[in-house]
């Protein structure tokens, strides 16, 4: 339905334009020779009578509006139709990417504080506080893994 309303309002904002190029045109028929004398000279005095230049600015100001309101619509319309449209991810990928690399940089730190520490007796302290944080960071992904995939996912 969206598609449709913006292609017919795009019709009507075209149609609205070459109304305003005409009338405009037609202006200043008598006056200098303007372009409105190639476009049939007097027909729009003859037309309009002796009202001519207040019908064709009335027609100028209105065509002017409803060209502003159109394009306001359309503008609106496509920034709706914008914000439906929704971007395809697939969430497990996602989380199943970011606790590979958050498995990674642990197992790297494990390894940089084991190698640093000099004395003996804290270093098993140190490696079962590493462990425990690497364990607790796999649990939270896996309980993020469990509730990604249960969740349901709009359809595009």
């Amino acid at each position: 339905m969206g598609t449709l309303l913006i292609s017919l309002l795009t019709l009507v904002l075209l149609l609205i334009s070459a109304f305003i190029v005409l009338v405009i045109l037609m202006q200043r028929t008598s006056q200098n020779g303007g372009m409105g004398a190639a476009l049939g000279g007097g027909a729009a005095e003859s037309a309009f009578g002796s009202d001519t230049n207040n019908i064709l600015t009335k027609a100028t100001i209105y065509g002017t509006i409803a060209f502003f309101v159109v394009s306001l619509g359309l503008y609106l319309l496509y920034q709706a139709k914008a914000s439906d449209a929704t971007i395809g991810l697939d969430v497990k990928t996602l989380i199943s990417a970011d606790a590979t690399e958050t498995e990674e940089s642990t197992a790297q730190t494990v390894t940089t504080v084991v190698e640093s520490l000099d004395a003996e007796g804290t270093m098993g302290a140190v490696v079962e506080s590493v462990e425990a944080q690497v364990e607790e960071v796999q649990s939270e992904t896996t309980e993020a893994v469990e509730a990604a995939t249960t969740e349901s996912v709009p359809a595009p």
